[in-house]
């Protein structure tokens, strides 16, 4: 086998090898490396041989030539170092797979530290979270929020779908901004509560402590203090504050929490738990729908920001609350 593979390598190296040599030749080399590392040797040494006669040493290229060709046919071992094309295969090999690794590793550190959106959101439940920079987050149910997979390094900004109440950290850089539809709501206190349902007609902030920062793109809206609530009306693109009254009824702390109920079963609900009676001029009104929540505001806050979010007027006599369409004239 060997003096078949040297007489053809000689028939090639001199010219004269035919097609079927040559596919004969490509398939021996192919069958092994230590074929391939024959075949490479023998052209680099023939390359050698066949160099110019312009070189530094005097070579007589036709008896350099006629010697590599008998050394073909004495079937002469070629003298070269597997060990060096083994080790350097191997070299190679490990060179690649600490590329891979390193590729691998830079992708998995792009993929983990780029931006991306991060989303808490809630059905049936409510769901209480805390932020990188502490701000303390109770999602009512059917909410969303989103924030960037950064939040705290460069900026602190929130989308909210829905209901939440936000108990601010300050830990992190920025300022907190909560987006709420075409609305803002920039905190410069502590706690408030932001409710702002798809299906709703108004957007509302509700402050608890501090102060905060209510607006849109084109209108700087209002500033909010504590104890105060901000509605916007998205029909009418109006801000409007609701303030607590003097002559407020002192009554226990409460949490009221209404989704889309029907007002008439809201203000028997407020009616038991404060202890006051809640009337309508017409059952029209008692059958519209509210979404909106409370945690210790008095029973005239709460039907204040009612009849604000509804677009109703509320009136106070000695029977209690009278709740009728704004735009009718109520006689007491």
């Amino acid at each position: 086998m060997k003096k078949n593979i040297d007489n053809l390598l000689a028939r090639y190296f001199g010219g004269n090898a035919s097609e079927q040599d040559m596919q004969a030749l490509e398939q021996w080399i192919s069958a092994s490396d230590e074929n391939q590392a024959y075949f490479d040797q023998m052209t680099s040494l023939y390359a050698k041989l066949g160099g110019s006669e312009s070189s530094e040493l005097s070579i007589n290229t036709a008896e350099a030539k006629k010697f590599f060709m008998s050394y073909i046919a004495n079937e002469q071992k070629p003298v070269f170092d597997i060990k060096r094309r083994v080790f350097y295969k191997s070299w190679l090999f490990q060179a690649a797979s600490i590329a891979v690794i390193l590729a691998l590793s830079i992708s998995g550190w792009l993929f983990f530290n780029a931006e991306r959106d991060v989303v808490m959101a809630t059905r049936m439940t409510m769901k209480q979270g805390i932020l990188s920079d502490q701000t303390e987050i109770k999602l009512s149910k059917n909410s969303k929020i989103t924030y960037s997979s950064n939040y705290g390094k460069k900026s602190k900004k929130i989308r909210l779908e829905g209901e939440a109440a936000f108990n601010v950290g300050h830990k992190g850089s920025g300022t907190l901004q909560i987006s709420a539809q075409e609305t803002y709501i920039e905190d410069i206190g502590t706690m408030f509560t932001v409710s702002a349902y798809p299906d709703s007609q108004r957007i509302s902030v509700k402050v608890s402590e501090g102060k905060v920062h209510f607006f849109t793109q084109h209108d700087t809206g209002v500033m909010l203090a504590a104890n105060e609530t901000g509605i916007f009306n998205k029909k009418t693109k109006e801000f409007s504050i609701v303030k607590p009254k003097p002559d407020t009824i002192v009554a226990q702390i409460k949490h009221v929490r209404f989704n889309a109920v029907v007002l008439r079963e809201a203000m028997e609900t407020i009616s038991k738990d404060y202890g006051v009676s809640i009337r309508f001029d017409n059952e029209k009104i008692a059958n519209r729908k509210i979404t909106v929540n409370f945690d210790g505001e008095n029973v005239n806050m709460i039907l204040q920001v009612i009849a604000e979010t509804l677009d109703l007027k509320v009136t106070k006599d000695t029977k209690g609350f009278l709740l009728s369409d704004n735009a009718k004239p109520t006689n007491l």
